[in-house]
């Protein structure tokens, strides 16, 4: 099961519980007590989306009340086949990061965008951004001087490795 096929049947058959993704973490929350996921910790269950076991998930059951016994089977239910699916089959769509010029030491330089929208270059490619495919087109198309920068410094993050979350 892929990441956004659960959250789709976790948000599309409950009436309780809505999930969501947001920087390689599931959030599974009550659905009317959803708020700024850094600002509270509404969530129920919490967990990176490379997990392979329920040791790595956290769970907070104060945040349980008023959800339907049948939404919390849903939801396990849920989770357990995302953790029987092999990680590598779990997201979607292939990551890439974009490198930029090696530096004079031979260092490669990575394409990081901060919080405030500017970009910025790393060298540590654990710190550049990742981007799906998807995300690379709307970037060409939003900006369309650059699409050519786009594909030349586009590279595969295969090195990726969700399951040592």
């Amino acid at each position: 099961m892929k990441i956004d096929e659960a959250i789709e049947i976790i948000n599309g058959t409950t009436s309780t519980v809505s999930a969501e993704e947001t920087n390689e973490f599931l959030y599974i929350y009550h659905r009317n007590l959803k708020g700024d996921l850094k600002a509270y910790n509404d969530w129920f269950l919490m967990m990176r989306i490379g997990v392979t076991s329920w040791d790595s998930i956290c769970k907070d059951w104060d945040c349980l009340s008023d959800i339907k016994p049948q939404d919390l089977a849903r939801v396990m239910d849920v989770v357990q086949r995302l953790l029987d699916t092999p990680v590598k089959e779990r997201f979607p769509e292939k990551k890439y990061r974009l490198r930029w010029i090696d530096d004079r030491n031979g260092k490669a330089n990575y394409v990081y965008l901060d919080m405030d929208a500017t970009w910025h270059m790393v060298t540590l490619k654990n710190f550049a951004d990742t981007f799906t495919e998807s995300g690379l087109e709307q970037l060409k198309k939003d900006n369309p001087c650059l699409a050519p920068a786009i594909d030349a410094m586009k590279e595969p993050a295969e090195d990726i490795e969700h399951d040592n979350y």
